[in-house]
């Protein structure tokens, strides 16, 4: 199967699974709002879909020349993803754990639980099931580094077409495919001017409506 076959096979099961879902309101993390969301919570609900997406995956990763000793995912979302990709690849798989600073945020990802002995002194590749900022997988690479690992490239189901290698800090970048979601600043957004409701089942909207009318609960 080519990588093209792959893209296909990949972009069938987000869109008959319901997992990629457009032409409706959203708020991201970032405070942006955009018109599609990937809800990646309902492939994990499905293993046989994500035992798919990680064989694809697996051997998208296998073609590029790429054999890790280990894959670590970023906990708690990347954790499943992780699993199958290390299944299809023949290797361990160990996870990395958020931890959060003074005022509730993410401050790193730490190795925890005894893997820091499986790592150390191994090739890591890093592997979480969307990459949009990047955000996590960028520290779960530094936490990889601190103990001694040797992270070899990052790969992900899907790609959101934010950032790049040089973005990642990494040589290798895989994904099996990318969505560009439009987005805007709340300010500027179409959406918001229109007056589509904001969707309050995934994504941050839930919040953003609180945000607006402090003490409502939307």
């Amino acid at each position: 199967m080519s990588s093209q076959d792959r893209q296909q096979a990949t972009r069938r099961i987000l869109e008959s699974s319901g997992t990629l879902i457009e032409a409706d309101h959203f708020v991201y993390a970032s405070g942006d709002h955009g018109s599609g969301w990937i809800a990646k919570d309902l492939i994990n609900c499905q293993p046989d879909l994500a035992y798919q997406l990680g064989q694809l995956l697996g051997a998208e990763i296998k073609d590029r020349g790429l054999n890790p000793d280990l894959v670590c995912g970023p906990a708690i979302g990347g954790v499943i993803c992780a699993q199958y990709t290390a299944l299809a690849l023949g290797c361990g798989c160990v996870f990395a754990e958020r931890q959060l600073d003074a005022e509730g945020k993410t401050a790193s990802f730490e190795i925890k639980r005894g893997y820091d002995e499986l790592i150390r002194n191994q090739s890591v590749l890093i592997v979480d099931d969307v990459v949009n900022t990047g955000f996590s997988v960028r520290l779960t690479c530094e936490a990889v580094v601190r103990v001694g690992g040797r992270p070899i490239g990052i790969a992900t189901y899907v790609n959101r077409a934010n950032v790049g290698v040089e973005d990642l800090g990494v040589e290798r970048f895989i994904f099996l495919d990318e969505v560009i979601l439009p987005a805007w600043s709340a300010d500027e957004c179409p959406l918001c001017k229109a007056g589509i409701p904001v969707n309050v089942r995934y994504a941050h909207g839930a919040e953003f409506l609180e945000s607006q009318q402090p003490g409502v609960v939307p």
